[in-house]
């Protein structure tokens, strides 16, 4: 199994279902966890504007790159998980 199969395939469930790849996945933290060292900073550590700054700043990220991820894995059937 190639490294990009194992990373863009969608994986599928006990149901059968195709659910989010890996690298989606992962994009989900690659995203949250800058996003939030970012806001917390801005915010002058406090807590609730850094999680509506990361909501925000996510929100907008985030659909981006699983469009973009889809598209990448389209070409993939699913794997079992």
């Amino acid at each position: 199994m190639s490294a990009a199969r194992w990373l863009f395939a969608p994986l599928v469930d006990a149901a059968e279902t195709r659910t989010p790849s890996r690298a989606a996945r992962l994009w989900l933290w690659m995203v949250l966890v800058p996003t939030f060292a970012w806001a917390w900073q801005v915010s002058d550590r406090t807590v609730l504007p850094s999680l509506v700054i990361t909501g925000l700043v996510a929100s907008l990220l985030l659909p981006a790159g699983w469009w973009l991820l889809s598209l990448a894995s389209s070409q993939f059937e699913g794997l079992r998980s």
